[in-house]
């Protein structure tokens, strides 16, 4: 029975010794937040990107727009004429009606995928730099984590922080001023 005691004694004391010791470590966890949606918003940058992205989109416009007008000037002829031509050449035009259609749902489909793809494109180097200047930013003021303020859909992430905390670990004004970011 003594030998039990003696151990479970033990035990607790091993417990409570971790227990206190990880209780000091979380006291010196420092956490950082950053609102880097702002910080990408703001970079000058993003208007050269946006500019590609317009050009893209206008240029994809004026092609949707030729192959639309070709649609329906096909569907216009095919009106004109279905009463006068032959039961085979009326189904023939109307599988070349239902081609120009698919055609049409498929440019807006890779239109939809390749703006897609442009724009990761064009904003991942952004992001890149971004999140460099956030680790130097973090390693320099000690912090052991650094937690975005927003999501991509723009749900919040930190729900609350303290006035003490947005003064001392709300990093993203520093990471804009290492970046030469004008707020």
């Amino acid at each position: 029975m003594k030998k039990a005691s003696t151990f479970f004694f033990a035990l607790v004391l091993v417990f409570g010794f971790s227990a206190f010791n990880l209780s000091a470590q979380a006291q010196d966890l420092k956490i950082g937040v950053v609102d880097a949606g702002r910080i990408l918003m703001m970079m000058p940058e993003l208007e050269n990107v946006s500019d590609q992205l317009d050009g893209f989109t206008n240029r994809k416009r004026r092609e949707f727009a030729q192959l639309e007008a070709e649609f329906l000037q096909a569907r216009e002829e095919f009106e004109q004429k279905v009463a006068v031509i032959s039961e085979t050449a009326r189904q023939a035009e109307q599988e070349r009606l239902s081609g120009l259609a698919m055609r049409l749902q498929q440019f807006q489909m890779e239109y939809q995928q390749e703006l897609m793809e442009r724009q990761e494109n064009l904003i991942a180097p952004l992001r890149s730099r971004i999140m460099n200047t956030i680790n130097d930013v973090a390693n320099e003021l000690g912090l052991a984590y650094v937690i975005n303020q927003m999501v991509n859909n723009g749900d919040m992430v930190v729900l609350y922080a303290s006035a003490e905390m947005r003064e001392n670990y709300d990093i993203t004004n520093r990471v804009m001023e290492r970046m030469n970011i004008r707020r």
